[in-house]
């Protein structure tokens, strides 16, 4: 099974349990070797203290006294040529020492440490007595052994049960600190598409999880209002196509009754022809905004002069409005090179001027100037302006002014005005005119904005327009 598949807070308890058996391990390692060192040198200081009380006592004697035993220790003197015992303890009667080792003994300068496995630990060296002898000290290692025993089943017996106390406890704690995320799990199984406000419960400790629930509540807020605004869209749209498709068959049916004469019917048609022209448009207008949102809209930028796209689309415009006794017309301009995609540029302007022809009065004026290394395109209208209200959403999707008198219309373009200036790195704003009228405009970025961005050292957020 994929290590990535074990729980959670197995994989965490397994970890800790590896680096507490590493840690533990090298420990009772080093306890043992260390504890057995000590036992190995306290045992060597009392053979050389009582090698020492024994060479006071034996020093000088021509007839050696029997010699006495000190905590368990033994000793001897022994004729390093015959190998006979001179003196000893009691229970020390037979040389502890072979032949080569009383005759290494014998001349050697001082006392040496002979092992005799894990049983005994001796001493030999000269003798101070009179005639050539050598000195014997040992110790039994029975205790000593007997301690490196108990501490060897308290480390190795007792240290796993510890290990796994240890890793027990250490798995219900990560259980205690992960119950929170169990909880917030428990919640978000219960949380489904519908705008019900319910959030995720968020630990009271300002600790990781805390900003993560936090973290994950602000995400589902975002969710809920992008669902929100997709829900309210989805019912513009159809309160949108309800209306031409109700003129379109009602002016259908009219035209399917048999006392329709011939005006009558070329009304119907051209009045279906109409609506026609309005569902295309809104389809058209509700793929920019789909394209737009997927990333898929085509968008392809190039150098392009301002000036005469302004003028083409003013004289576009001219024969549509002049038999109401408006015009469209250019403004005070200045002369602009912009790389931009004239495409697109082209339907956002042409959403700004019907917008101002449909919902404004007067002359519309196209003005286009720099300020501060942004191109901005105005477009100007001397109406009554927008509503209050209106000002703050009015790029929003289906945001429309119901005046009276006003030609209907889906209220997608202005919001699709944003989005091209978006994709441009730029933003549209609206304002009302001090004098009456409405003020649209794009800032997009200009040739002196890119020289900046060219010069910068930093790179500029993508989209946003200085102060």
């Amino acid at each position: 099974m994929s290590v990535r598949r074990i729980p959670f807070r197995v994989r965490l308890t397994s970890g800790f349990a590896a680096v507490m058996i590493l840690l533990f391990g090298g420990l009772a390692l080093l306890l043992h070797a260390r504890f057995e060192a000590g036992l190995d040198q306290a045992i060597d200081r009392a053979l050389r203290t009582h090698a020492g009380d024994l060479q006071t006592l034996v020093r000088g004697e021509r007839q050696l006294p029997t010699l006495p035993e000190s905590g368990g220790a033994f000793a001897q003197v022994v004729d390093p040529s015959s190998g006979r015992v001179l003196a000893g303890t009691p229970d020390a009667e037979r040389s502890l020492l072979t032949r080569p080792e009383l005759r290494r003994a014998g001349t050697a300068s001082g006392f040496d440490l002979i092992n005799r496995g894990d049983h005994a630990r001796l001493l030999a060296g000269p003798a101070d007595t009179r005639s050539p002898a050598v000195l014997v000290v040992g110790d039994s290692l029975a205790q000593r052994n007997s301690a490196l025993t108990t501490l060897s089943e308290l480390l190795y017996i007792g240290g796993p049960m510890l290990l796994i106390l240890t890793c027990l406890t250490g798995y219900g704690l990560a259980a205690w600190a992960l119950a929170p995320v169990k909880k917030m799990s428990e919640r978000a199984d219960h949380i489904y598409g519908e705008p019900s406000g319910e959030r995720l419960p968020v630990p009271e400790a300002n600790d990781e999880l805390h900003r993560l629930g936090e973290t994950l509540n602000r995400m589902l807020s975002r969710i809920e209002d992008a669902l929100a605004r997709e829900r309210a869209f989805m019912a513009d749209a159809g309160h949108e196509l309800r209306t031409p498709l109700a003129i379109l068959k009602l002016e259908l049916e009219f035209a399917l009754t048999a006392d329709s004469t011939r005006e009558e019917l070329q009304a119907r048609l051209r009045s279906v022809a109409e609506e026609v022209d309005r569902l295309t448009k809104l389809a058209q207008d509700l793929l920019v905004i789909a394209r737009a949102e997927q990333g898929r809209l085509p968008f392809a930028k190039r150098p392009i002069e301002l000036q005469p796209l302004l003028n083409r689309l003013a004289t576009r415009f001219a024969t549509a409005t002049n038999a109401g006794g408006r015009t469209v017309r250019l403004g005070s301009t200045t002369e602009l090179v912009v790389e931009l995609d004239p495409a697109r540029l082209e339907q956002a302007l042409v959403n700004m001027i019907s917008n101002a022809l449909r919902h404004g009065d007067g002359d519309v004026v196209l003005v286009a100037d720099e300020v501060r290394g942004w191109v901005e395109i105005h477009v100007l209208d001397d109406g009554p302006g927008l509503a209050p209200d209106l000002v703050p959403r009015v790029f929003e999707r289906f945001a429309r002014a119901d005046r009276a008198g006003s030609d209907r219309g889906a209220g997608l373009g202005l919001s699709i005005v944003e989005v091209i200036a978006k994709l441009h790195g730029g933003r549209a704003h609206v304002r009302n005119r001090p004098g009456g009228g409405a003020d649209v405009w794009l800032e997009l970025p200009g040739p002196a904005w890119r020289e900046c961005e060219a010069q910068s050292t930093e790179a500029p957020l993508s989209g946003t327009a200085p102060g």
